[in-house]
């Protein structure tokens, strides 16, 4: 390798997760201020999206925005990923984008408690997982409507908890959605995820996204698992 070349990072939370070994912390290490930071930050996302304020309170705003952006930024962890386990062996990656709690770009998904494994070396299991979500007018393509880009990423965080929780963890090698009508924001959305089997280090999920009872995207995906030495 190059002296200068960097080396590249693990490819994976969950690789991350078994380089860190026993130094990840609990979920006692995120504190009721982390989470409402985040939460007042996506609640800012949305009233710059909104707002129609004048130019003034716009410059006041930008200033003040600055101001607290140096200090937030006045003290950096060595990497932006940010991993807990939890004592059943489920890890959370609270800054990833698809619904990390701590990262403020992520929507708002909130999961149905998993009933853990009884054993996590054991073959995995066919899973079915619900979630639900609101998304607002930050997240807008259409009027009233959510982007479709948001939706696929919604799809693939509801499907690729699913494999985890089945025990079967893997990295994105394909997403095929079916977008069925327009998803809207300001309305709760129900998600199910399914975890349905595997072949080799394939394997295969289900899910679908339901406004008012009504399917509005639905996809099928297909997990790599990490090879292992």
């Amino acid at each position: 390798m190059n002296s200068n070349t960097r080396p590249l990072p693990p490819a994976s939370a969950t690789a991350l997760a078994e380089l860190m070994a026993g130094t990840l912390p609990g979920p006692e290490s995120v504190t009721p201020e982390a989470l409402d930071l985040a939460d007042r930050v996506r609640d800012l996302v949305e009233a710059v999206v909104w707002t129609d304020v004048d130019a003034a309170v716009r410059a006041d705003a930008a200033g003040r925005i600055a101001e607290l952006t140096a200090l937030l930024g006045a003290a950096r962890r060595p990497q932006a990923v940010s991993l807990i386990r939890y004592p059943d062996g489920r890890l959370e990656h609270l800054t990833q984008m698809g619904s990390g709690r701590l990262n403020p770009q992520a929507p708002r998904l909130v999961f149905a408690e998993v009933t853990p494994r009884p054993d996590a070396a054991a073959e995995p299991a066919p899973v079915e997982i619900h979630a639900r979500c609101t998304l607002t007018a930050a997240h807008g393509g259409p009027p009233a409507r959510a982007h479709g880009g948001i939706v696929a990423v919604i799809l693939d965080q509801l499907l690729g908890v699913a494999a985890s929780a089945a025990g079967a963890p893997g990295l994105t090698a394909g997403l095929d959605i079916r977008y069925r009508r327009a998803t809207p924001y300001d309305v709760p959305l129900e998600l199910t995820g399914r975890w349905t089997g595997r072949e080799g280090r394939k394997s295969f999920a289900t899910g679908e996204i339901r406004a008012d009872g009504e399917v509005t995207a639905e996809a099928t995906a297909v997990f790599i698992a990490e090879r292992r030495s």
